[in-house]
């Protein structure tokens, strides 16, 4: 599979720009994910050929959270990517790694497992 990011909820102009440059720099392919298209799988999404296009249209609420997937990218690649996002100062705190189990995901559902993650992770850092 040919690398992908998918850029997901990206509100902030400044940080979508840091975004397109680092990866237009590392010759990755950039998927900006519009609302509309919310209820394809991540897989579809991500450029996976054996997945179907659904043709619903996505019409539930937004999400809260910028949201990141990695598709197709090696560990030193994924590793030098997040260490170009840190140098740039762009932070997003849902992120994923497109996987056998989360391919078939709608984007909304991979939201909702990221957002019990992020939340579950925060306890522990506050030792709750």
């Amino acid at each position: 599979m040919r690398e992908a990011v998918l850029l997901i909820n990206f509100q902030d102009k400044e940080r979508l720009t840091k975004m397109k440059y680092l990866l237009f720099s590392m010759k990755m392919r950039m998927v900006q994910v519009r609302e509309e298209v919310y209820l394809q799988s991540i897989g579809y999404l991500a450029g996976m050929k054996d997945m179907e296009k659904s043709l619903e249209k996505y019409n539930g609420e937004a999400l809260g959270q910028e949201m990141i997937v990695f598709a197709g990218l090696g560990e030193g690649r994924l590793n030098q990517l997040l260490g170009g996002m840190r140098k740039s100062g762009i932070r997003v705190d849902y992120k994923a790694i497109l996987t056998e189990t989360n391919r078939t995901w709608t984007v909304p559902e991979l939201y909702k497992e990221l957002a019990a993650e992020h939340e579950s992770m925060q306890k522990m850092r506050e030792g709750k």
